[in-house]
């Protein structure tokens, strides 16, 4: 904020009341007359010499006057009236021109360059210490720029200085924090003594700048101080470089010769001679110009470090950046030609220029809403769960595998559950195959410790009151004998590292979680309610035109034909009269078909049998139905409890999910087995559909409207969650699937 007041002001001040030059002294009639006119000045260009007197500056007789190294120099003026040697009036508008306009407008521009690009890096990171000393740099080389470029003198002589004082260490801490993180302790004392002489500095000339007093030397101790901090950066890059690897050492070469290239013209055509032959080469203002490619290097580096992501920003802030240089330039403009028709004409050009930014940046945004659409959000999705999954499993597995190596056992059992308690196994030796994924005969969790066939069952938890990741269970060993101590120990300290691992698994799957349930409240009303919504509705509409269809066919080559058939028989009859006892059985035979596929299609549309029973029968029913031909080895297991708990729209969408991933099962999975189990836990419903078929690594990328396996899963996933509840999918490639349906059955659950 001071910053920002302090840039404002001196902005304003360059444009309105610029610094015209001109060094004033009182005669020996304590009247105010010219006393000298600085070179490279608004002044310099006024028919105006030494001697001449001051009549009045903006209608007052008195002057503003600032006094630093017994110079008093005329501020805050904007009309002048002079009275020359000659005994002619003169009178004087003290006006920017049109270099000053451009120098402070091209200051102007690298002060946004400096604090956009800083004030970005520390509102994505602002914990970091590097990046905070990285945004101080950028304040201190704008504050820098900006106050040699100005045409105001006051509070430009005072802000100077304290950057020239700061800037060196601000420079040198950010330099070692950013190359040396690792040994940035071993700096400490230097950077202490820097900070000692920064404050001493301000000290020293905050007292200078209360007395109005200027001293040589003070300008001397800065530009030695700069010229020893490079001097010192360029000593412990070539003394600590070797101990970086090899992309540090890079990194480290791109930012020693950026700031070295940078700070050069500096160093070689203003320090040196000023220090050396007491006049420099050019001016500050145009060696420091050096200071704006030292923020983009450093912000080029922390891209490729990894620290601050820009890349994703380049077009917009490359947009903002062209808008606002054009809008300067054609306000430059607007104050140099001053003129009516010009304005009216840049007036226009202002509106065309902001009405095009406008349309830019709505179009921006609309491509970044269209980036992602709702089938690859669900991909994502049932790809990231598969991912989870396998990342799991291939824990399991290296760890067990590796417990298996280090003792001699039979075999052994590694178990994980999740938060919602479905468990993942791993097993090895004489248990390999004993365990499938999502098999009906899979022991609950509370049931793991009564598991016989093991020798030893370990609780996966850190204490008791702990909530269980899961089971370790150890076969016999090999020889029969016990586990030795030697054994023992490094089960414990086996068991400890799969905790930890696990651990850190759950964890990351709770933070995804939580990350997607963020995405999913940010973008309700957006994404959800808009985009989802039309696309599912897309999807729907042609599911349902394409079951319209499927039922039309059955209609007409079923039911139609048989009616057909049974129309022309009996008219035959009725002319006829003659009846014969084979067409009879054939009129039967069609009656029958057909009530069986009007008993088949109702059934389809709504599933009766559940008016008439409960969900077990109405699962024997589909296992039964489906699986007529005993074309796969099909398995039930109902654990839920009598009576059903549940209300009738529950048992109705659950019963639905399932037929969907059964017909799926038969259909695409190309299984010999498949287990279907229910099961209650809580206050939740769980039914799970597991095969031993070719499984799938993924989801599918663009499934086929109304037809494959994978619109079915979308569309049981999207059930599921209308209903509070879930569907989690595990699958692997060449072993089966397993996908396991959560309903919650009291205060989640609502009403579809």
């Amino acid at each position: 904020m001071v910053f920002i007041a302090a840039s404002l002001y001196i902005q304003i001040e360059s444009f309105t009341t610029p610094y015209s030059g001109i060094l004033v002294e009182t005669n020996s009639s304590l009247e105010w007359i010219i006393a000298k006119v600085q070179n490279d000045s608004i002044a310099a260009n006024w028919d105006i010499a030494p001697g001449d007197r001051i009549i009045s500056v903006d209608g007052q007789p008195t002057p503003k006057i600032f006094t630093a190294a017994n110079e008093n120099m005329l501020v805050g003026a904007t009309r002048l009236e002079v009275l020359s040697n000659t005994g002619s009036p003169r009178l004087f508008i003290v006006a920017p021109t049109l270099k000053d306009k451009l120098e402070n407008g091209l200051a102007f521009l690298m002060e946004l360059f400096l604090i956009g690009v800083g004030g970005y890096a520390l509102r994505k990171k602002p914990e970091s210490r590097l990046i905070r000393r990285f945004f101080l740099l950028n304040v201190l080389i704008a504050s820098t720029i900006i106050t040699l470029f100005s045409d105001e003198v006051v509070v430009s002589s005072y802000l100077f200085s304290y950057c020239a004082i700061w800037l060196p260490y601000v420079m040198l801490s950010f330099y070692l924090l950013f190359a040396f993180r690792s040994i940035y302790s071993k700096f400490r004392l230097l950077l202490t003594g820097y900070l000692a002489y920064a404050f001493a500095c301000s000290a020293f000339t905050a007292f200078f700048l209360l007395r109005r007093e200027v001293y040589e030397w003070v300008s001397h101790l800065l530009n030695i101080i700069f010229l020893f901090t490079l001097l010192l950066m360029a000593g412990i890059t070539a003394f600590y470089s070797k101990r970086l690897d090899r992309i540090e050492q890079n990194q480290l070469l791109l930012l020693f010769v950026g700031i070295f290239t940078s700070l050069m013209p500096y160093a070689l055509l203003y320090a040196l001679p000023e220090l050396l032959w007491g006049s420099a080469l050019i001016p500050a203002e145009y060696a420091l110009i050096g200071l704006v490619p030292i923020s983009g290097t450093l912000a080029y580096l922390l891209v490729q470090r990894q620290i601050v992501d820009m890349k994703f920003y380049i077009t917009r802030l490359s947009v903002h950046s062209l808008y606002y240089s054009s809008v300067l330039v054609l306000f430059m403009l607007a104050a140099v030609w001053g003129s009516l028709l010009y304005a009216t004409e840049l007036f226009i050009l202002f509106g065309l220029l902001t009405y095009g930014y406008r349309r830019i940046l709505h179009r921006m945004q609309q491509r970044e809403n269209r980036k992602k659409e709702w089938l690859e959000h669900q991909q994502l999705r049932m790809s990231l769960q598969l991912a989870e999954k396998r990342n799991i499993r291939d824990i399991l597995k290296l760890s067990a595998d590796l417990l298996h190596d280090l003792i001699e056992v039979q075999g052994l059992t590694l178990v994980y559950f999740d938060d919602d308690n479905l468990p993942l196994v791993y097993s090895t030796g004489i248990y390999l195959d004993t365990w499938a994924p999502g098999a009906a005969t899979l022991p609950d969790n509370q049931d793991w410790n009564d598991r016989k066939e093991y020798a030893q069952v370990i609780e996966l938890s850190h204490r008791p009151e702990e909530p269980q990741l899961g089971y370790l269970c150890l076969g016999p060993k090999t020889n029969q004998t016990l586990l030795s101590a030697e054994e023992n120990r490094l089960v414990e300290k086996f068991r400890s590292e799969a905790i930890q691992m696990l651990l850190n698994a759950r964890q990351t799957f709770r933070l995804r979680q939580k990350y997607e349930q963020l995405n999913k409240e940010q973008a309700a009303y957006h994404e959800r309610r808009f985009r989802d919504l039309q696309t599912y509705s897309h999807l729907a509409l042609e599911a349902r035109e394409a079951e319209k269809i499927r039922i039309s066919y059955f209609l007409h080559d079923d039911l139609l034909q048989n009616l057909i058939f049974l129309s022309r028989d009996l008219e035959e009859l009725h002319d006829t009269g003659k009846y014969e006892r084979e067409r009879n059985a054939t009129w039967l035979k069609c009656l029958y078909d057909t009530q069986r596929s009007i008993r088949s299609l109702s059934d389809q549309l709504y599933p009766h049998i559940l008016d008439k029973g409960d969900l077990q029968e109405a699962l024997h029913w589909l296992l039964r139905d489906m699986n007529r031909l005993n074309e796969i080895a099909v398995t039930l297991q109902y654990e839920a409890p009598g009576p059903e708990a549940f209300p009738s729209f529950v048992k109705a969408n659950l019963f639905r999910a399932v037929r969907e991933l059964i017909v799926n099962v038969f259909k695409h999975a190309e299984a010999t087995e498949m287990h279907v189990r229910v099961w209650q836990a809580k206050d939740n419903l769980y039914c799970s559909v597991s095969d031993n078929g070719k499984g799938f690594a993924e989801a599918a990328s663009r499934p086929q409207a109304a037809r494959g396996p994978s619109f079915g899963l979308m569309s049981v996933c999207d059930q599921m969650e209308h209903l509070g509840g879930s569907a989690d999918i595990d699958s692997v490639p060449g072993r089966g699937t397993t996908i396991t349906l959560k309903l919650p059955l009291f205060k989640e659950t609502t009403a579809p």
